[in-house]
């Protein structure tokens, strides 16, 4: 019951397995880039790092509940703040916030880690409370989400594993790190709008894919992905680490090969109709990129088979998915080759 509660509360379903391997995967990689060994962060950066966006998890689910309850109401759609009085709903406003607070307060005198995490609870908050309520506005709607729930984490992990490791401030590094986590929330994002499109368009709620016809976005789509792409490949050679190169060509193979056994397209952004599909980087980031850093650290580190072990007992929903993908790709080609 507890645990269900605290998923509930922290809307861990919309985020943990599909969004934190990502921003741990740059954390990971941070630390090889310094040859710091990550069973010596476990206890102290990625132990802030956890309990910190935990806090922001419950911040951020506390706050789309209270600003969106009218809405949720009109839609028949349920909302755990709809049996709470107005001043109780206001003291978990405050009392989530203040944890925030308290949590940046313990990450100080890492003073780029607390300013990112400040920014992460600045975003979410524009995006929700009115009247600035960038949720209505559009363009601004799409960015502000883009930036709280990947480039701002990105950056604030980052920022953490470069503290702990004893290390100056790569900027290179983290510029390229925000650009990657930026325009994969970009389309995330879009990805979600576009694909809720017609409930939204129903429902009156004005987002920026209400106003545009998907079969116009092809080149913007582009656009995005091309940026993404060129600054992945900037971590990847500034890494220099043979096996994340290894691990995007069986990403490649996976995709190319789940295409033909599944019929499932490949997209950027944009949903095809009554059709099966998969994004574009979405295993690499989740699965492929991460766990090729962890196998690096198990042969290549002391005590490396500890992250390893730890990450795949967090994540091992999205890693069993997987998994078992490659492994009906494997048997349905054994079974065309025997025929």
């Amino acid at each position: 019951m507890a645990q269900s509660r605290l998923k509930q509360l922290t809307r861990s379903h919309e985020w943990w397995d599909h969004k934190t391997p990502q921003i741990l995967s740059l954390a990971y990689a941070t630390a090889l880039m310094g040859h710091t060994p990550l069973y010596l962060l476990l206890g102290n950066a990625f132990l802030i790092l956890f309990g910190s966006l935990v806090l922001i998890a419950v911040y951020a689910s506390i706050i789309n509940d209270v600003t969106d309850l009218e809405i949720d109401i009109a839609c028949g759609k349920s909302n755990m703040m709809q049996r709470l009085s107005p001043a109780l709903r206001l003291f978990l406003v405050l009392l989530s916030l203040g944890f925030v607070f308290l949590a940046a307060y313990f990450i100080y005198p890492r003073v780029y880690a607390v300013v990112f995490y400040l920014c992460i609870v600045l975003a979410i908050s524009l995006y929700s409370f009115p009247p600035v309520r960038l949720k209505k506005r559009r363009v601004w709607g799409v960015i502000s989400c883009a930036t709280a729930e990947h480039m701002f984490p990105a950056l604030f992990a980052v920022a953490i594993i470069f503290y702990f490791s004893n290390m100056e401030i790569e900027w290179k590094w983290m510029v390229a790190t925000g650009l990657l986590s930026f325009c994969y929330g970009l389309r995330s994002i879009l990805w979600h709008q576009f694909l809720d499109k017609e409930n939204d368009e129903r429902s009156g709620i004005d987002t920026f894919a209400n106003g545009i016809d998907p079969k116009t976005f092809g080149l913007n789509e582009k656009v995005i992905l091309l940026v993404e792409v060129i600054t992945l490949a900037i971590l990847l050679f500034q890494l220099n680490l043979w096996i994340t190169y290894i691990s995007l060509m069986l990403y490649a193979v996976f995709i190319l090969w789940r295409q033909r056994q599944f019929k499932s397209k490949i997209i950027i952004i944009i949903t095809p109709e009554n059709k099966f599909f998969q994004i574009l980087m979405l295993d690499f980031y989740t699965v492929f990129f991460p766990m090729s850093l962890l196998s690096y650290c198990a042969f290549t580190q002391p005590y490396g088979w500890v992250p390893l072990l730890v990450h795949t007992l967090l994540f091992y929903k999205i890693l069993l998915m997987t998994f078992m993908d490659g492994y009906h790709l494997i048997r349905d080609g054994i079974k065309r080759i025997i025929r």
